[in-house]
């Protein structure tokens, strides 16, 4: 159970007969009281004590109560206090006096019960009110200062994004932020009050209800159409919520046209590479296997002919197994060529020296490598494409760039495998080279197998010559 608020009053009057006057009527209605005798012991009290009403006889020795009220008003801590005066005068002047002090009423002497009980809680109660009227506005000031910044906030926050975001309510664009106008290119006024399915090029506008059905949440693909007719792929993220009392949708839409162009790109990448790595075994294996396959048939079908002797059948014998043997030996080269075999057994760091020996002794380029000591065995996936990624980026060197060296590092750093390759050659800009429509076939392969790995590829700023980039693999 709540307590009830005790007011705490303040009676000056330099007449100890009025302060046992002001007890004995009083202490029936639950008030503290505290007297003083003149105006300097107000200010004292003051400094000690809170107080909700004060009653101050006008005259009084020293400091009148007319000088003591005076100084409250002046006070910013005090002059919200109400001061009634007690008072014999009865000159209209006296008391006009009074009011301009800043006193709230007067009651004179001889106190009436009656009126002195009833002016007393009148002025209590509207000293409550007013406390509660001041508190309510102060916590109304803090909570606009608080929507103000909230607002600016999330307006910072709108302007700050990349994805278009709408408020969608019935099928009809009621919000949107900035990124809204620059990625649909409409002005903001011109989105209010459009049907989100306007958005959309007229062979799909039946998806509309992917953007405006509450049931459809999540992340979605869908092709839109700008003002200016232009179109981009975007990647819509759409949830349902209340907004000023009623339900909205809200879709965040992101511009993956590029990203889009990009997949296309790495797909085409990987069938043309694997078509290239299909011709080229067939190719092997026709000119080489063939070949073979061919004069073991032959070898067949003369030791099949009838009056050989032992002699000559065993001659044919030992040409054939010789060609088997071949054969064999053949094919695993072959197949070592896809996969080399010190890959498999020893990992990626001695396949790479085996490669760049192989490199080195054919006199086209001198290749330093460093970070053997770091690397341990990783997973096979990884280890095979960045395999590739080497072998790619020096073959790249051989072909394109005119080198003498090479410089290649691998590094096994906190959850992941760092790359380092540069070339003294002519060198390229790979940003520009990445920027093309059509970069060249071995960039091609790296970035589809760096993506493939879930990796990031970083062009140096070098001043040096050449070629220079640095390729993270995560490894986690």
């Amino acid at each position: 159970m709540q307590r009830e608020h005790v007011s705490q009053i303040l009676a000056v009057d330099d007449d100890q007969q009025n302060h046992f006057l002001l007890r004995q009527i009083l202490k029936s209605q639950s008030h503290k009281l505290i007297c003083a005798s003149s105006g300097d012991e107000v200010f004292h009290l003051l400094s000690k004590e809170a107080f909700d009403l004060i009653l101050l006889d006008i005259l009084m020795p020293g400091m009148d109560g007319l000088e003591v009220c005076r100084l409250l008003k002046q006070r910013e801590d005090y002059r919200n206090i109400p001061v009634i005066f007690l008072t014999s005068i009865n000159e209209t002047q006296e008391l006009v006096q009074a009011f301009k002090a800043g006193a709230v009423d007067y009651i004179t002497k001889p106190f009436s019960k009656e009126e002195l009980t009833a002016r007393v809680n009148t002025h209590l109660k509207l000293k409550r009110a007013t406390d509660e009227l001041a508190l309510k506005n102060q916590e109304l000031s803090l909570e606009i200062i608080q929507r103000r910044q909230t607002e600016d906030k999330l307006q910072a926050l709108s302007l700050a994004a990349f994805e278009a975001v709408l408020f969608v309510r019935d099928g009809i664009i009621i919000e949107a932020n900035h990124a809204a106008t620059q990625v649909l290119k409409y002005e903001l006024q011109q989105l209010l009050q459009m049907p989100v399915a306007n958005l959309l090029p007229e062979e799909s506008k039946e998806d509309h209800f992917k953007l405006t059905d509450d049931t459809e949440t999540g992340i979605m693909e869908l092709e839109f159409e700008r003002k200016d007719k232009t179109r981009f792929y975007g990647l819509v993220k759409g949830q349902s919520f209340r907004y000023q009392g009623e339900a909205v949708k809200v879709l965040a839409i992101n511009d993956i046209t590029r990203h889009k162009q990009w997949e296309q790109v790495v797909r085409n990448a990987i069938a043309e590479t694997e078509d290239r790595e299909r011709e080229r075994f067939s190719m092997d294996l026709h000119d080489e296997v063939g070949v073979l396959l061919s004069t073991l048939k032959i070898f067949v079908n003369l030791l099949q002919k009838p009056g050989k002797t032992e002699s000559e059948k065993e001659e044919l014998l030992q040409e054939i197994s010789t060609n088997l043997n071949v054969a064999v030996a053949t094919v695993r080269r072959l197949v070592n060529d896809l996969t080399p075999s010190t890959l498999d057994q020893f990992g990626v760091f001695p396949a790479l020296e085996a490669f760049a020996k192989s490199v080195r002794q054919s006199g086209a380029l001198s290749i330093e490598l460093t970070g053997k000591n770091t690397i341990d065995r990783l997973p096979k996936n990884i280890e095979n494409n960045l395999y590739k990624i080497c072998t790619e980026l020096i073959n790249n060197t051989l072909k394109h760039s005119g080198a003498q060296h090479a410089f290649l590092s691998l590094q096994a750093k906190e959850k992941h495998i760092e790359l380092h390759y540069h070339d003294n050659g002519i060198g390229c800009d790979l940003k520009e080279a990445l920027m093309e429509d059509n970069p060249g076939q071995g960039l091609k392969n790296i970035v589809t197998r760096v993506q493939f790995l879930n990796g990031k590829l970083y062009p140096e700023n070098s001043k040096k010559p050449g070629f220079d980039v640095r390729i993270k693999i995560p490894t986690d």
